[in-house]
């Protein structure tokens, strides 16, 4: 790709960014996030420094606020891992969504950038956006510092690597659905529905070999469980890469037969 063409995507993604943040669904999610992170903080972190001023030894405490099933990373359901897709799909509802209903894409179609530089551009923005979600835990690291002796600190860096894949793996599928319809209730419904099965489908059949092999592929939170173990497994981080890029160029695909104005047999292919 060349830098007129980076800069292109840059525009593109810097446009949609501001009408992001213009949004307060945006914000919404933001301070709703934040107060969510902040009660898995306390949950973990109050008995722990009740149990020491009694005099218990406190082991592992970087483990038990961050990764454990009660922690800010763990997978219960009101925590970041069992939460996380609720929120993609208002975020990415809109994104060609709102461009299909207003009419505005036939200006990006009249406009010289290719269907690729409008969806890279989209999900560059997104991208953007839930590295700024993700940075509110920074908040409780930067407590968990003040708090935990010796805080492993690549344990957090491998934590905060596999949500950000997993949220970027989420936003990519809600941006693949917001190019199927021109409605932006029906993209996040799609999204919602498609990601609460990917999250629920790994628990299916695990008494049949090949069925529980089937749904471990599937599953896209069933991934994380490395990295929030510590371990930054090449597999799964090769996985998460050919799922972006698997829906970014179905993505393309999609805008491109609505632009050429393809056959109805040759746009559901």
């Amino acid at each position: 790709m060349r830098l007129k063409d980076f800069n292109i995507v840059y525009q593109i993604a810097r446009t949609e960014l501001r009408v992001i943040f213009y949004s307060p669904v945006a914000w919404l999610i933001l301070v709703v996030f934040a107060v969510q992170c902040g009660f898995s903080f306390c949950d973990v972190i109050w008995p722990a420094i009740k149990s020491q001023s009694l005099g218990y030894e406190v082991q592992a405490l970087t483990g038990s606020v961050f990764t454990s099933g009660k922690g800010i990373f763990g997978d219960l359901f009101k925590n970041v891992q069992g939460t996380l897709y609720f929120y993609i799909p208002l975020l990415t509802m809109g994104l060609m969504s709102r461009e299909f209903s207003s009419g505005s894409i036939k200006l990006l179609y009249s406009s010289p950038v290719t269907s690729a530089q409008i969806i890279l551009g989209k999900y560059l923005s997104v991208m953007i956006y839930c590295a700024v979600l993700l940075g509110v835990i920074l908040v409780y690291v930067g407590l968990g510092a003040l708090t935990i002796g010796h805080m492993d600190g690549t344990l957090i860096f491998s934590n905060f690597l596999g949500m950000y894949l997993l949220i970027c793996a989420y936003a990519v599928i809600g941006l693949f659905m917001s190019c199927l319809t021109s409605y932006q209730v029906v993209a996040a419904i799609g999204t919602l529905a498609f990601l609460s099965f990917l999250n629920f489908i790994g628990g299916v059949g695990q008494e049949i070999p090949l069925v529980r092999d089937i749904t471990y592929w599937l599953a896209l939170n069933g991934r994380v469980g490395l990295f929030v173990a510590g371990m930054i497994n090449t597999e799964n981080l090769i996985y998460f890469l050919v799922v972006i890029a698997a829906f970014l160029l179905l993505s393309v695909w999609r805008l491109q037969a609505v632009r050429e104005k393809q056959p109805g047999r040759k746009k559901m292919l």
